[in-house]
């Protein structure tokens, strides 16, 4: 590991990331938990391998079987980070919901410095302009259910699970569908849809059937060739992966280690401390921590973290249960919701 421990130079990085480069990134709380079809599979070690080599995709980026070979070479390795599976139904079909350890995960992937991308993921808003030819153009929304629709739908939740990130579609309510029936040549689409939510990037589509079984997809992703309807979400599930690749190897946790002071408020009862440790759990780059202090309902720690101050400031913006409020004296100050 190298050791980075020039304070100044990192705090000065902060300051400007905190107040030049706000994300929008969420926490995807399962990060640990694989959802995985099993259909007419009948040895369930086949389904737990798939869901394995699914999670080191999600958490690493990277789908190369060499990776997965040197973590887990067998399958009895990959059953030792297994702790538990359950069969379930979804829509009628039989899934099987596999969960990993994350400690003992997360330590393998340390010694054998491979990078991670922790909880905070992404946010991307999807606008999909739909012309299947037969009715008038309408934007893909969470209501939305032609067969195009549905299809597009389970093809995000797929992809965005498989990722570890958040491919969304826009939520219309009464008043956003007589503001986009009612347009003006002064108005504009995207500007009545993005305005409601807060995100890290948006992805401007259109799909298009202007012949019987001929569709084409432009936009941010621009095919220009007619393509037959299966095709399209090969088509766009290969450009979404693409767009993953970019996104997600931002969050990677390099092979950087850096000290901080940090200081948690609001901490009152034994209930808030077991809550902040929960938090602190889904904190992956700190690899390691010492209390300093207990004052006026504050802990103060040392903390050693893996990455970067951009990348650890990212993941307590992303924590559902904590609050960043200012730095001061060296010392990053974090309030516990509660």
């Amino acid at each position: 590991m190298k050791k980075n421990s020039s304070y100044l130079l990192n705090f000065i990085l902060l300051t400007v990331i905190i107040f030049s480069n706000y994300s929008f990134g969420k926490e995807f709380q399962k990060l640990f938990e694989i959802t995985s079809a099993t259909n007419s599979v009948s040895n369930i070690d086949i389904v737990i391998s798939k869901s394995f080599n699914d999670l080191i995709y999600r958490l690493t980026g990277s789908n190369d079987f060499r990776i997965i070979k040197k973590i887990a070479p067998d399958m009895k390795t990959k059953k030792d980070f297994l702790v538990s599976y359950e069969p379930v139904k979804i829509n009628n079909e039989p899934y099987l919901i596999s969960k990993f350890n994350q400690d003992s995960l997360i330590k393998r992937l340390d010694e054998l410095e491979i990078p991670v991308i922790g909880f905070n993921r992404p946010t991307s808003i999807i606008i999909i302009k739909i012309d299947d030819g037969k009715n008038q153009p309408y934007i893909l929304n969470t209501s939305s259910n032609n067969l195009i629709d549905q299809d597009l739908k389970e093809l995000l939740i797929k992809t965005s699970n498989q990722r570890g990130m958040f491919f969304e579609l826009p939520i219309f309510d009464l008043n956003d569908l007589e503001k986009l029936n009612n347009l003006t040549i002064f108005d504009s689409e995207k500007e009545i849809i993005l305005k409601n939510y807060e995100y890290d990037f948006e992805i401007n589509l259109q799909i298009s059937q202007p012949f019987i079984n001929q569709w084409i997809i432009t936009g941010d992703i621009n095919q220009q060739k007619f393509i037959s309807y299966e095709s399209i979400f090969l088509d766009l599930e290969k450009n979404l992966n693409k767009i993953a690749d970019e996104y997600l190897s931002d969050l990677l946790l390099v092979d950087v280690e850096n000290s901080i002071l940090v200081k948690v408020a609001n901490v009152n009862t034994y209930n808030d401390l077991i809550a902040l440790q929960r938090a602190m759990k889904r904190l992956i780059s700190i690899k390691d921590k010492e209390i300093r202090s207990y004052f006026d309902s504050s802990l103060s720690y040392a903390f050693t973290i893996n990455g970067s101050m951009e990348s650890f400031m990212k993941e307590i913006d992303a924590n559902l249960d904590l609050q960043f409020i200012e730095m001061k004296n060296d010392t990053i100050l974090i309030e516990l919701n509660n």
